[in-house]
């Protein structure tokens, strides 16, 4: 059991390891086929927040600089990767022009939805769905039937797993109960999300924050996941990740990306890069799909503001 664990966790350090630089790979392919947007030889990236919860940031960056290189070497067009501090930064950088697109996570993202072209935002459908749910896991041995169970229990999620842990919040907070920091005995971050399986699975810990997708995957794995470990709670259907591009570039480049889309099918390796996260693709997300991560955001504030007025 132990080695199908420790199996599980490697194909999904791999994996997470090469999404990032898939995702980016995309936007690059894209602007190598338009027009340059601001007269430069350069399309400027930005990645404001943890997008995969596989693997560690020092792994991601190294995949990324992989991946680039390996494509790009066959593309005349450059490309340049820089670190955004905050929703802020990045809203700043685009307004500055400094900045053409935006790779992050669902929650940061909401901050500057309105900096974005409404008609350029995607991201990539890991499992079946566009779609995941954040879900809470426990052992079916402990037989927890409410959150209330978990008073004083260790809780464990991958780091940066802010929409997660907002969604959590929520839950504890809809219930009158305390919000996480303060409600669970600790509260661990790992450094990817299938290690936050295992470690529950392998009793060190009481609750683990992930997704479907990723429990779906581990319990492929290792069937024996799925029979011991049971899921308490589960969100809405969100999008995990944005891709958004600057909404002041111009046409003449965002015009390709539609374009790039619809001739993945000539891209082998692509296409077998996204097999390996079970990914199908990169798609096109609407106001529909940010509607439940909106609804959240919105529920979370209201709770935090009434009980703050208690």
């Amino acid at each position: 059991m132990i080695t199908l664990a420790a199996q599980a966790m490697q194909i999904n350090s791999h994996k997470g390891r090469l999404l990032i630089g898939l995702c980016l790979t995309f936007f690059f392919i894209h602007g190598s086929y338009a027009n340059d947007p601001y007269d430069r030889d350069t399309a400027i990236i930005g990645i404001m927040s943890r997008l995969v919860f596989s693997t560690n940031r020092i792994d991601t960056s190294i995949a990324t600089e992989m991946i680039f290189l390996d494509f790009m070497k066959n593309i005349g067009k450059k490309g340049m990767f820089i670190d955004v501090n905050s929703p802020q930064d990045a809203i700043q950088d685009m307004r500055q022009h400094r900045l053409d697109a935006v790779l992050t996570n669902t929650l940061d993202y909401l901050e500057i939805d309105h900096m974005i072209n409404p008609s350029y935002r995607y991201s990539v459908i890991i499992g079946p769905n566009k779609l995941q749910n954040i879900i809470l896991l426990t052992r079916r041995s402990d037989k927890i039937k409410n959150l209330a169970q978990l008073r004083q229990k260790r809780l464990i999620h991958p780091t940066g797993f802010n929409l997660g842990l907002l969604f959590l919040d929520v839950a504890l907070m809809k219930q009158g109960l305390p919000v996480a920091e303060g409600f669970f005995s600790t509260s661990n971050a790992v450094t990817d999300i299938n290690t936050a399986i295992i470690d529950l699975f392998f009793n060190k810990a009481d609750a683990a924050l992930v997704t479907d997708a990723s429990f779906s995957l581990a319990s492929e794995l290792n069937t024996q996941i799925s029979h011991q470990l049971e899921v308490l709670i589960a969100s809405e259907p969100m999008v995990p990740m944005v891709i958004g591009v600057n909404k002041s570039v111009p046409s003449d480049f965002t015009r390709h990306v539609d374009q790039m889309m619809a001739r993945l099918h000539e891209y082998p390796k692509t296409i077998h890069l996204l097999s390996l996260f079970k990914a199908k693709g990169m798609v096109k997300i609407t106001d529909q799909d940010l509607h439940s991560a909106r609804v959240l955001k919105q529920e979370y504030e209201e709770l935090i503001s009434a009980n703050g007025r208690e």
